[in-house]
């Protein structure tokens, strides 16, 4: 790459700010163009093709079917294959599978669709900006994590005006093509400027330099624990619980938010500025609890998020002011957070750098089957029992369970053996990094 010498962009810029930034553009126009601003379709499909609402959501079905059933093969895939052509690849189908719902009349056609959007989606926005921000980010990691996750949210507020400004100008076939083509030419460039991990440019991680090299500055070692001795350990499950549980609480009440501000006296317009009161919050949130993360650890982070999401939920059951409903739905929103900053720096911090990529992978399978239930469940709730406190009370519970499963994995993680990544160890080049005659200095 011409314009790269010696890893940097002209020569002074690090790539692993390549890296963050093309993050950020993959995050903006991946789940934020096209996973959150999916429900502006929604009203428009069903008004021209005559389709029941709960016809027109199995989009979402069969997005949470293809995201759990192909994430550990996307994990599989991004480590043995170039991130580049996996990308690429799965940017592709994703965005074609989008154009594609420019042309459709059958709603099973959107299900195929949903699900190729969630198995795409895997090898996109799923697994590799946390898994490639982690490689290439030593120091103040948690807050990058915070910035380029942020940008899935800031993206939906921007967009979200523009693709209902092209719906109604030009109908909602044309707002479907202009999210696949739009997508498709900012992440296809991007996908191509990845790189899987410093050593591959003969470089350190970002922050690695002031940290102690190993004799004779080798390149760093990328350390953690074998997937297959991961995968059947306590401190896996706790975090696939824990990992569900975050799911279970967004998808529990985000689907009936709305709903549920209208069922207790308040008209839609307010329901609408609740909803976008949590977006504007997960933004904020994203950025103070990656801060955060970097200045007293993921573990003491976690439990305070969850903590708050507990004050959070208390206020939608307690409070009928609308002021205090804002503040409770900001403080909620901070489970965004959990899935998207908390829980990848938990799986690296107790599993390590070296099989993040797989482990993290078989882990989000959590989110997409206890996700795939909870708004179903929470709406149960409310049909029998004519009010939503109930099941906002279970899921208050299942914060109190998520903090338990944090604790329980790190005391459990002092049982899990470590191993170094030998293909990490480079020739030794120009800079007398990667010699394999010296030991390297292992990297989490």
């Amino acid at each position: 790459m011409a314009l790269v010498r010696n890893g940097r962009l002209f020569g002074r810029v690090h790539y692993a700010f390549v890296i963050m930034a093309c993050c950020c553009l993959v995050q903006a126009f991946g789940m934020g163009l096209i996973l959150n601003c999916g429900s502006l379709f929604y009203v428009p499909v069903c008004e021209d093709l005559g389709f029941l609402r709960s016809e027109i959501s199995t989009y979402m079905t069969g997005y949470f079917i293809g995201t759990t059933l192909v994430t550990p093969l996307a994990g599989k895939l991004l480590t043995k294959y170039d991130t580049r052509i996996v990308m690429s690849a799965a940017i592709v189908i994703l965005s074609g599978a989008v154009a594609a719902m420019s042309t459709y009349t059958e709603i099973w056609q959107w299900q195929v669709s949903g699900f190729l959007v969630g198995a795409a989606g895997a090898g996109i926005f799923v697994l590799p900006s946390a898994s490639l921000i982690g490689n290439w980010f030593i120091k103040r990691r948690g807050f990058v994590y915070g910035i380029v996750m942020a940008c899935s949210g800031i993206s939906a507020a921007l967009f979200s005006m523009v693709i209902s400004s092209i719906i109604q100008t030009t109908g909602w076939r044309s707002a479907y093509l202009f999210v696949g083509i739009v997508s498709l030419a900012v992440i296809l460039p991007c996908s191509l400027l990845m790189r899987k991990k410093p050593t591959d440019l003969g470089i350190a991680p970002y922050g690695y330099e002031e940290t102690a090299r190993g004799e004779g500055g080798a390149l760093p070692v990328m350390r953690g624990v074998a997937v297959r001795v991961a995968v059947v350990s306590v401190a896996f499950w706790c975090l696939f619980v824990f990992a569900g549980i975050a799911s279970f609480i967004h998808g529990g009440i985000e689907q009936h938010m709305p709903g549920y501000i209208q069922s207790i006296g308040f008209t839609a317009s307010f329901a609408a500025i609740i909803v976008s009161a949590e977006s504007a919050g997960s933004v904020i949130d994203k950025l103070v609890m990656g801060w955060l993360n970097d200045k007293i650890g993921v573990r003491r982070t976690t439990i305070i998020e969850l903590a708050l999401i507990v004050i959070g939920i208390a206020g939608f059951i307690y409070f009928r002011n609308p002021v205090f409903l804002i503040l409770s739905t900001v403080l909620f929103g901070i489970q965004d957070s959990l899935m998207s900053v908390s829980l990848p720096l938990l799986i690296r911090d107790i599993f390590g750098s070296k099989n993040y990529t797989q482990i993290h992978a078989w882990i989000r399978t959590g989110v997409g089957l206890f996700g795939s239930f909870s708004g179903v469940l929470v709406g149960a709730v409310y049909d029998s029992t004519g009010t939503f406190v109930p099941a906002f009370a279970g899921l208050m519970g299942t914060c109190v369970v998520a903090m338990g499963c944090v604790v329980l994995a790190y005391r459990k993680r002092g049982k899990l053996v470590w191993e170094e990544d030998e293909t990490d160890r480079l020739p030794t080049n120009e800079s007398g990094f990667g010699d394999r005659s010296r030991d390297a200095s292992p990297l989490p």
